[in-house]
């Protein structure tokens, strides 16, 4: 979500991956000392941080979207490529997408 819109609050992190904002601290604690992110004071609102993706988290992002298909393809080798269509339509349904 960072490489595609630019520094967040960790609030509206939060709210748009549905995490709860206590767990969001500790992976935004996490990313940032590993230097995949870092959070500097928001510039629209002083009172919170803006996070923002690293290339080093670039990169790991860029790893992690090539290791999907594989991911899937294993996990969901039972299904038929129809059955994998509807699961997608159900998910996209329970998660309002």
């Amino acid at each position: 979500m960072l490489d595609a819109v630019g520094p967040c609050s960790q609030q509206t992190l939060s709210e748009e991956l549905r995490i709860d904002r206590s767990v969001m601290v500790g992976l935004c604690d996490d990313l940032q000392q590993a230097g995949h992110v870092r959070r500097e004071r928001n510039p629209r609102d002083r009172r919170s941080y803006a996070v923002t993706i690293t290339d080093t988290g670039r990169q790991r992002l860029i790893e992690a979207e090539a290791s999907i298909p594989l991911f899937l393809d294993g996990t969901f080798h039972t299904l038929t490529p129809d059955e994998r269509r509807q699961l997608a339509a159900l998910l996209s349904k329970l998660l309002g997408i």
